[in-house]
C-alpha cells in the first residue's frame, strides 16, 4: 500500500504554505450561456423543507434529500416526503445513504432509521449503535453499513454490530467522525475532527497535519481517477497514487477555505461547496459561483451529480439549485 501518511502530512503543509498555485484562476466569472439552472424549494414544489443537510441517490437514479425537518425523494417529476409521524426516529437528518438492497439509511442526532420504502426500522444505543449522535453513513462493497458518530464508528452487517474507537496506537485517530468514504478497493476512509484514518484488512493508517485547521475533515471523496480528496477547514487537498498533490485554498482561487462538501461532474471537474458559494476546479483553473451567479444561496451543504449529469446543490436555507450543462 502506498505511503499516504507521508503524502498527507506533506500535502497539507504544502497546501497551507501555498506552494501549489493553480494557474490562470478566474475568480469571478458568471455562468456561461450553456448553463441552465432549476430551483426547488418548499414554495414552488412539494420539497419537505428548505434547510437541506445531505443528498444521495439510489440505483434507480432517484434523489434522496435530508433536511432539518424530515426527508424527501425526487423521482424526476415530484417529491415524496416522510417525517417523524411516519416512523422516522427524529426529524433532523444529518446523514443519508442507500444500501445495495435499496434501503435508505438516515442518521440523526438521536439514532439511525432504516427505510425500506414502506417501513422504518430504528436503531439507538439500546439496540446496537455506539452513539446516537450520527454525522456520517456509508455502505461498503459487502453491504455493511458504516456509521460515523460522536463516539467512533459503528458497522452493521445486518446481524452484528462492530465498534471502532480511539484507543491509542493503531486505531481510529479521533472519535468525532464527520465523514466516511468507501473507495473502489473497499478501503474505509474516516474524516474526523482531528485527522484522517484509513482502515483496510484490519490495519489502520493515520494521517495528521501539523496545522490544526487542516485536521478538521468535513468530507472525503474519491474521484473518477481514484484520487482521494479531503475537504477541511483549511481548503481542499488531493492525493493520488503517484505521490502528486494538489492543494486548493483562497490563495489560488478557492471561494472559501472551509470546504464542507464536494463532487465531480461528467467532465471530470471537481466542485467544492462552502459557506460562501461553490468553486469548480477543472484541473487548470477555478471558477466560482454564489447567489449572485446561479446558486439559490451561498452556503452549500451538499453536492450531488445526478444520473443525467446535472449537479444538485443543497443550501442551508433556500432549498435546491440544479445546474444543467449543455456542451
Amino acid at each position: 500500500m502506498r505511503n499516504r501518511q507521508v503524502l498527507f502530512g506533506f500535502g497539507l503543509v504544502v497546501f497551507l504554505a501555498m506552494l501549489f498555485v493553480v494557474a490562470s484562476c478566474n475568480k469571478n466569472p458568471g455562468p456561461g450561456p450553456y448553463e441552465k439552472w432549476t430551483y426547488y424549494n418548499a414554495s414552488n414544489s412539494s420539497l419537505i423543507n428548505n434547510e437541506i443537510t445531505c443528498l444521495t441517490k439510489d440505483n434507480k437514479g432517484d434523489i434522496w434529500i435530508g433536511t432539518k425537518y424530515g426527508f424527501s425523494r425526487f423521482d424526476g417529476t415530484s417529491f415524496s416526503n416522510w417525517q417523524e409521524n411516519d416512523g422516522l426516529i427524529y426529524h433532523k437528518i444529518t446523514a443519508i445513504a442507500v444500501d445495495k438492497r435499496g434501503d435508505v439509511w438516515l442518521g440523526t442526532p438521536f439514532g439511525v432509521s432504516k427505510f425500506d420504502g414502506q417501513h422504518f426500522t430504528n436503531y439507538t444505543t439500546d439496540n446496537g449503535l455506539s452513539s446516537n449522535n450520527v454525522f456520517a453513513i456509508a455502505v461498503d462493497n459487502q453491504n455493511v453499513v458504516w456509521i460515523g458518530t460522536g463516539k467512533g464508528v459503528s458497522s452493521f452487517d445486518g446481524q452484528k454490530w462492530t465498534y471502532y474507537e480511539k484507543t491509542g496506537g493503531e486505531a481510529l485517530v479521533n472519535n468525532h467522525v464527520r465523514s466516511i468514504m468507501i473507495d473502489h478497493q473497499n478501503h474505509k476512509w474516516f474524516g474526523t475532527e482531528y485527522g484522517v484514518s484509513e482502515f483496510y484488512n484490519g490495519k489502520w493508517t493515520t494521517f495528521i497535519s501539523p496545522k490544526a485547521l487542516a485536521n478538521y475533515i468535513f468530507t472525503v471523496f474519491e474521484d473518477s481517477k481514484n484520487n482521494v480528496w479531503f475537504g477541511t477547514m483549511a481548503g481542499a487537498l488531493r492525493m493520488d497514487n503517484t505521490g502528486n498533490q494538489i492543494a486548493l485554498t483562497t490563495h489560488n482561487g478557492l471561494i472559501y477555505d472551509q470546504v464542507e462538501c464536494m463532487s465531480e461532474d461528467d467532465q471530470g471537474a471537481m466542485w467544492f461547496g462552502t459557506q460562501f458559494g461553490v468553486s469548480k476546479y477543472d484541473g487548470h483553473s477555478i471558477k466560482n459561483y454564489n447567489s449572485a451567479r446561479g446558486l439559490a444561496a451561498d452556503w452549500t451543504t451538499a453536492i450531488l451529480k445526478a444520473d443525467d449529469g446535472a449537479l444538485w446543490f443543497a443550501s442551508v436555507n433556500k432549498g435546491l439549485s440544479v445546474l444543467h450543462v449543455s456542451q
